[in-house]
């Protein structure tokens, strides 16, 4: 039995290596032509100032636009607690050149720009005459909960959707804390001159939200106050018991904050 088991745990131990290493050999995956083609959740705003320009919208997606200045390649990964690094999904890839040419991403890579996905990132390489212009592209990304690493140096910026804030504490929540709220039509957007690195975290909430929150907190203290309540009236028993009994109560014991 036991030679058994040791020998399933072996074939089990074989398999998780040899699909480790086939990952790598074979990149990790693939992002299609279909991928990048495909038409994003609404235009991006390649007229942005900033060096990374995000765009959130209530249907849990959102935009960026990079510029993409002198770099050659970004390298866009996830960080996770157990699996480590994991590559950045996204869909919709365009290009602006100098010019203000956009191409979409077989075109990209038809112009010599590269995209390859391994197991731990998504390679973007860009060819020798892409310098000075924008990419953008759209992922997944709820506006009540948004984090990106800092792939690229420079100024940020995070559009909030319409109705959406960062105002109220614990339910809001910005970082890095040295930004400034912009308002932009009925839209507040949250911008930085300066990110260096690390991760941009942004939690924001509608007003309905605070309605809900609310009452939630008003349930929790009402249940907290019936809770003390409860035990000093269990407490007030257990101590009039004692004293039917004869077994006294004695002067710590009234004093003990609860009464």
């Amino acid at each position: 039995m036991n030679r058994r088991f040791a020998l399933a745990t072996a074939a089990i131990a074989l398999l998780a290596v040899s699909a480790g290493c086939l990952g790598y050999a074979t990149g990790g995956g693939e992002v299609t032509n279909e991928t990048l083609d495909a038409e994003p959740p609404h235009e991006y705003d390649f007229d942005t100032d900033r060096d990374a320009a995000f765009d959130l919208s209530d249907d849990a997606m959102y935009t960026v636009v990079y510029a993409v200045g002198d770099r050659e390649e970004l390298r866009l990964y996830e960080q996770t607690p157990y699996a480590g690094d994991q590559p950045l999904e996204f869909e919709s890839l365009r290009y602006q050149y100098p010019d203000g040419e956009v191409i979409n991403g077989s075109e990209f890579r038809a112009r010599g720009g590269e995209v390859e996905q391994t197991t731990d990132e998504t390679w973007i390489r860009f060819a020798d005459d892409m310098a000075g212009g924008r990419l953008a592209f759209a992922g997944d990304g709820s506006p009540r909960r948004f984090s990106t690493r800092a792939y690229v140096e420079g100024s940020y910026a995070v559009t909030l959707p319409s109705g959406f804030s960062t105002d109220v504490p614990i339910v809001g929540h910005v970082s890095p804390r040295d930004h400034a709220i912009e308002t932009v039509g009925d839209r507040d957007r949250i911008v930085w001159d300066g990110v260096t690195g690390g991760s941009v975290v942004v939690q924001s909430y509608r007003e309905s939200d605070l309605l809900v929150f609310g009452v939630v907190l008003g349930v929790a203290v009402v249940a907290a106050i019936a809770g003390i309540l409860y035990f000093r009236r269990q407490l007030e028993a257990l101590r009039q018991r004692r004293r039917d009994l004869g077994l006294g109560v004695y002067e710590d014991d009234e004093d003990d904050g609860w009464l």
